[in-house]
């Protein structure tokens, strides 16, 4: 399937579910939730949801600066802006910030591309370890929870230790199509495995665990925005970090519809009504993309020509359709 009609059907497909999920949940509701919403929410939900991406601008820059690229602080944190404009719409989307430091810099797109991955690795455990007070709690979720957080322990087991990746890169040679990614898979376990035994990279994984912290207070704010005190810190972490492994799940480029399906479901679990947990998951894809596309582009229009960054799509493409093939 020619890549731009793949972008086309899988932006249908998550416009869909979100439709579904309002018309499922009366889309006189959602919309009467949204006009109650707290207008001075706003102003520290988007301050905060920026404040997201720039921690995480920061904290790449430390990877990256352990594998030895030279960019400045203020080029890594506007390059991470840059990458979000199609992290959200485009499969494996979060790899376009590598490939534009990469570019920048001139480092192998696979080195660069195991500090992405050791570092939404690192924010997946935390966000999972945020959620456990509510899980335990409630006394559900465990069987969601558990299977995610040993699929990135095992993930962490087979890029660190080297005789069971050698046994992981044993099975895929005998697998057809996948045998065709190994050189790919070997580059990235041999940077991921250097960079995870490097002590300052596992302790600045503190700024992943920041991060977390800002990204569930910002959707907690949201939650008050629509129904104050209904759920508390640790309820909306539980939420949002379910949410994430639904979307992750669907395999869907940003979790669009899945994502939303899965908030709005959680926040009807814990006695949120159904028109103020559809407007919360659509706020939320709101700050996911819509925010995210107007950050991405505006730091892509001020370091393009100064960087040579290239075209967003065409360099994604470059960078990754070998990786694919």
């Amino acid at each position: 399937m020619p890549v731009p009609l793949r972008r086309v059907l899988t932006g249908v497909i998550g416009l869909a579910g979100i439709a579904a999920v309002v018309v499922f949940l009366d889309p006189a509701k959602v919309g009467s939730a949204l006009e109650h919403f707290q207008l001075a929410l706003i102003a520290p939900i988007v301050l905060l949801s920026v404040l997201v991406y720039i921690l995480q601008g920061i904290r790449w820059h430390y990877l990256l600066t352990d594998v030895g690229t030279k960019l400045r602080l203020r080029d890594t944190i506007l390059i991470n802006l840059a990458g979000q404009t199609i992290t959200a719409i485009v499969p494996l989307g979060d790899l376009t910030r590598a490939a534009f430091a990469s570019t920048a810099d001139g480092t192998d797109f696979g080195t660069v591309a195991a500090t992405v991955t050791v570092q939404e690795l690192s924010y997946m455990l935390w966000l999972i370890l945020s959620a456990l007070p509510a899980i335990l709690a409630l006394g559900y979720g465990l069987a969601a929870v558990i299977p995610v957080a040993a699929g990135i322990a095992l993930i962490v087991i087979v890029l660190t230790v080297s005789p069971v990746f050698c046994r992981f890169h044993n099975l895929i040679a005998h697998i057809p199509f996948l045998n065709r990614l190994l050189p790919a898979i070997h580059e990235l376990q041999q940077e991921t495995s250097t960079l995870l035994h490097r002590p300052d990279a596992l302790a600045l994984s503190v700024l992943d665990a920041a991060r977390v912290v800002v990204a569930v207070t910002t959707f907690w704010l949201v939650l008050q925005g629509l129904e104050p005190g209904r759920v508390g810190w640790w309820q909306a972490a539980f939420v949002l970090a379910l949410a994430s492994i639904g979307g992750a799940v669907s395999l869907i480029p940003g979790g669009v519809g899945a994502n939303e399906a899965s908030v709005a479901a959680l926040l009807i679990f814990l006695g949120f009504d159904a028109g103020s947990a559809g407007a919360a998951a659509i706020i939320q894809r709101g700050l996911m993309t819509g925010l995210s596309v107007i950050l991405g582009l505006s730091a892509y229009a001020l370091i393009n020509e100064r960087l040579h960054l290239g075209g967003i799509f065409q360099l994604f493409s470059h960078r990754v359709a070998p990786v694919r093939a």
